[in-house]
């Protein structure tokens, strides 16, 4: 973390500015992708936007800061923006002493895991502590490198929802997002359309039975 000093009004505020992505949070992460998601935005408005995401200044402190200060704290972070997170896939993870595992295998995903995942991705930035809950679960059992999540079980996700949000790292598990954006979403996809043609063809069977039943 690095310490910067913003001049308000003649006030000096010190704020803490991450310098790695192991010092941005899982919320940090998701609402600076929420931010900056309109392309939109002049230079003036994704300074702000990634400010008021990664360091928590609000938008109406923001606006009363003089500009030379906002393009200080804003060059400040090009340590942090000028590279991209580890990609590399981390199966298990320690997450405030207790070990969360990964999906072993997306082929054994329960009903509820699949319809809940395909929901959350509909807005997935918005979702992200979310398909995190799901994603990674309490190591029940491990035998070297494999081991066994607890079931899925919507008892206890709000509690792990918010623990994820401001404990997990996105420079921890951004490869597993990585990885299930570009190979769990296209399984989920994929199960998708082959429930569709099943429900298709038992349509039509039930259509051809009702009609020999005439």
């Amino acid at each position: 973390m690095r310490v910067l000093e913003l001049d308000n009004n003649g006030v000096a505020t010190k704020y803490e500015l991450p310098t790695s992505w192991s010092e941005v949070s899982l919320e940090q992460y998701s609402k600076l992708m929420i931010a900056l998601e309109n392309d939109s935005s002049n230079e003036i408005e994704a300074v702000i936007k990634t400010l008021e995401a990664l360091v928590g200044i609000d938008v109406s402190t923001l606006s009363k800061v003089p500009l030379k200060y906002l393009k200080t704290a804003y060059a400040e972070l090009s340590t942090l923006t000028a590279t991209m997170p580890s990609t590399e896939l981390k199966r298990i993870i320690d997450v405030d002493g207790t070990a969360y595992g990964f999906i072993p295998d997306f082929d054994a995903l329960t009903f509820g895991e699949f319809c809940d995942l395909d929901n959350y991705l509909q807005d997935s930035w918005s979702n992200l502590d979310k398909i995190l809950a799901i994603l990674y679960r309490r190591v029940i059992k491990r035998e070297g490198d494999k081991y066994k999540i607890e079931p899925y079980s919507l008892d206890n996700i709000k509690e792990r929802r918010e623990l994820f949000k401001n404990n997990m790292s996105i420079g921890t598990i951004y490869g597993s997002l990585v990885f299930f954006y570009t190979i769990g979403s296209k399984h989920i996809t994929t199960m998708l359309s082959s429930l569709e043609e099943e429900n298709k063809v038992l349509r039509k069977r039930k259509s051809i039975r009702e009609k020999e039943l005439l």
